[in-house]
């Protein structure tokens, strides 16, 4: 099978080239910014799967929004359609979609131009309204506020919380990898709201300053060399990828 992976470098690309590279039978067809566009033409052409994960969050400009969420999308639905590949197609949405910010109109445009093609190739529109999502190879200031913090407290900056009771909605980046990889192998029906999402048990809502203090207590733990005790699923979530960025320093120390 020949996947085709949109945004491959980025966070929850990345996390899905390494879980299906040990799949047997797949093929990775990678592209992002900085591949020859000349392959998209052919990877267009070739692919049994699309895997749209490319996209913006934080652009320079707000016209980023629009040009990448959703005309650079239709310009792959586009060759999908020239030549008549009746694949699925996968995209990674927003819970803000629809919402009245930039971000969310372009979100909803690239929701709707997916079921228009659908709907001209007869093929599977897999649609996921994700919302905040953690995990290892997350960006501060770029993809989530674990993210922040985990950078922050980890290098020992001072993190600064403007809302610490705010109640924040999380998944992990391997179950939304895994829900991610099952489409690969079944035709799942959407519920009927049309967009898929992890199921309540996999979604993890905390406040901020519970989020901080438990980071701080993984920090301290680790620097007295003293391997923390899991008290829950979403705590060795949380604890494995705070160990991630303490490695990233440690490799980069090391360069």
């Amino acid at each position: 099978m020949k996947v085709l992976i949109t945004g491959n470098k980025g966070f929850i690309g990345r996390n899905l080239c390494e879980a299906l590279i040990k799949k047997p039978g797949i093929e990775i067809l990678p592209f992002d910014k900085d591949t020859d566009a000349s392959l998209l033409k052919e990877y267009t052409k070739q692919c049994d799967f699309v895997y749209h994960l490319a996209a913006v969050h934080r652009p320079p400009t707000a016209s980023e929004f629009d040009s990448i969420n959703r005309v650079f999308f239709e310009d792959v639905l586009a060759l999908i359609q020239e030549y008549e590949n009746p694949c699925p197609v996968l995209l990674t949405s927003s819970v803000h979609a629809g919402t009245d910010s930039v971000y969310g109109k372009s979100k909803i445009a690239a929701e709707e131009a997916l079921r228009k093609h659908s709907a001209i190739m007869n093929s599977r529109a897999i649609i996921y309204r994700l919302t905040n999502t953690f995990g290892r190879y997350a960006l501060p200031n770029h993809h989530s506020v674990v993210a922040n913090f985990c950078h922050s407290i980890a290098n020992n900056y001072p993190v600064i919380i403007n809302e610490p009771d705010r109640l924040i909605r999380f998944y992990y980046i391997d179950d939304v990898v895994d829900s991610f990889k099952i489409h690969l192998e079944k035709d799942i029906e959407p519920p009927g709201h049309g967009f898929f999402a992890l199921p309540e048990g996999l979604t993890y809502t905390i406040r901020l300053k519970d989020l901080a203090e438990l980071l701080y207590r993984y920090k301290s733990l680790t620097d007295q060399g003293i391997k923390y005790m899991l008290e829950d699923e979403f705590s060795r979530k949380l604890y494995d990828t705070f160990l991630s960025y303490l490695q990233d320093i440690t490799a980069n120390a090391n360069e």
